[in-house]
């Protein structure tokens, strides 16, 4: 039976005044070519674990932070050698933080490496699926910078538009099955979880940023009704004025005062 190794990509990046640079490492194990990290997950580890260990490995260093993406897939190796049991891998994407630039290479599989922003990066990565996977670390980040946002207990990113201008481009760039927010009076923000399957938990917290952001807590400090819908629910006519849709299939989330204060505390 022909087998898919259990494998992560991970973007790795660093925050520098000059803005992010994405790490790439010079394949030689195999292929010749750039890659960014990456690695199989062995027998009864955790996903976390084996990012880790493959930093380590192949970097000299352990993550500031990891972030899960909404990507996958697999691919086949090009070529099959004695050390290779599995037929090619499949693969889950990630983006870790790290704050040393020196890297200390496994030069068993790698022989140089470079510190480059992102247009850069992605012309000298040698696979299309590893190019793929850089445009969406990095569109994460500039979404991040383009609105207001907070991080759910799980990490899930949270958007939120800044005033009426901002909204219409939050709405713009929600996908179809994304969870969205408003609050039932005018005068909210548009929220936006930047996860297809979040929790409970998750969804409850972006609910209460919505409420905590809206115009209904800054008048009143009370209870606040939320609205949830997805992306494909939203619809906008001629005469709507900017920053503001309708909605379909909406459901309803009652925020409670002390929720909203209890955010309010800890994000302060």
């Amino acid at each position: 039976m022909e087998k898919y190794r259990n494998s992560v990509f991970v973007v790795v990046y660093r925050k520098t005044d000059g803005g992010i640079k994405y790490l790439i490492l010079k394949r030689k194990l195999h292929w010749i070519g750039w890659e960014f990290p990456k690695g199989g997950i062995e027998q009864g580890e955790k996903i976390e674990e084996a990012i880790k260990r493959e930093l380590k490995e192949e970097t000299g260093q352990f993550p500031l932070k990891i972030q899960k993406h909404n990507f996958s897939g697999q691919y086949r190796y090009r070529k099959q050698s004695q050390d290779r049991k599995f037929i090619g891998q499949t693969f889950s994407l990630y983006s870790a933080e790290i704050k040393n630039p020196e890297i200390v290479l496994d030069k068993r599989e790698h022989s140089d490496y470079l510190w480059l922003p992102c247009s850069e990066a992605h012309k000298k990565l040698t696979y299309r699926n590893q190019k793929k996977s850089l445009e969406i670390v990095n569109d994460f980040f500039e979404r991040a910078h383009l609105f207001r946002n907070f991080k759910t207990s799980s990490e899930k990113l949270v958007l939120a538009g800044k005033n009426e201008k901002n909204n219409e481009e939050l709405v713009a760039q929600v996908e179809s099955d994304e969870y969205v927010f408003h609050t039932e009076k005018p005068g909210s923000p548009f929220v936006n979880i930047k996860d297809k399957n979040p929790s409970s938990g998750d969804i409850k917290e972006s609910a209460i940023f919505c409420a905590s952001k809206s115009q209904d807590w800054r008048n009143n400090k009370s209870n606040v009704l939320v609205n949830l819908f997805k992306g494909k629910d939203i619809y906008k006519t001629k005469e709507m004025k900017t920053g503001t849709f309708g909605v379909k299939n909406k459901k309803n989330i009652l925020i409670k005062k002390h929720e909203i204060e209890k955010f309010l505390k800890n994000v302060n």
